[in-house]
């Protein structure tokens, strides 16, 4: 397990309500939520900028999700959350899966959107040549948690857009088929990021979900 720099990114936090931690994916910050702004009336809303993400420097060394994982945790454990409703996308998504399969007793409900367990040969090779490739590129490209979805047993609905290409759909249902209690929904009108491109409507469906 190798992991990040031991420097915690900072939580924000809006809203009131029980805590919901949202993770947000590559190559973004924790300003993708803000089209999600209604989930404040019914949560406290903790967001963070993953390492090299945002406000938070790129560590020394390459590292991989489990390590990102942990330093969540630890973020997490300093800033007195013990337990929380987890919302990840694409990276974010990866390390909520972790999390969740590591230290079960912290995750209340979660959601994981954009999310595949791990990529396909295209996938990785596509992640590998995008322009500013860094740590972040290389700890998704490398990451297999298929045998992790089996030990989430927190509810967790899985939204995939429905348009997204076939590798992607194929392993959004490979997730909620494998949790013990996972669910999976296709977002319409999307076709690669459902938060981004379909904010109103997954909103409402996670406010439903995490009721």
């Amino acid at each position: 397990m190798t992991s990040p720099s031991s420097r915690f990114p900072r939580l924000h936090r809006v809203g009131a309500g029980p805590p919901l931690v949202l993770l947000h994916g590559l190559g973004a910050s924790r300003m993708t939520w803000r089209g999600l702004s209604p989930l404040h009336l019914q949560f406290e809303c903790i967001t963070l900028d993953l390492p090299g993400h945002g406000d938070t420097p790129a560590p020394d060394e390459p590292y991989e999700i489990d390590g990102l994982a942990e330093q969540f945790a630890a973020c997490l454990t300093a800033d007195g959350i013990e337990r929380a409703h987890l919302l990840g996308s694409s990276l974010g998504g990866m390390v909520a899966l972790n999390f969740a399969a590591t230290w079960p007793g912290r995750v209340d409900r979660m959601v994981l959107c954009d999310t595949t367990p791990a990529f396909s040969e295209g996938m990785r090779e596509e992640l590998l040549t995008m322009p500013d490739v860094g740590f972040a590129h290389g700890a998704m490209a490398r990451a297999d948690l298929m045998d992790l979805a089996e030990e989430v047993f927190a509810r967790t609905l899985v939204l995939c857009a429905e348009g997204a290409d076939l590798a992607m759909r194929e392993g959004a249902d490979f997730l909620a088929r494998s949790m013990p209690r996972g669910e999976l929904a296709f977002v319409p009108g999307a076709e690669r990021d459902v938060v981004m491109e379909q904010p109103g409507w997954v909103a409402r469906v996670v406010a439903d979900f995490l009721r």
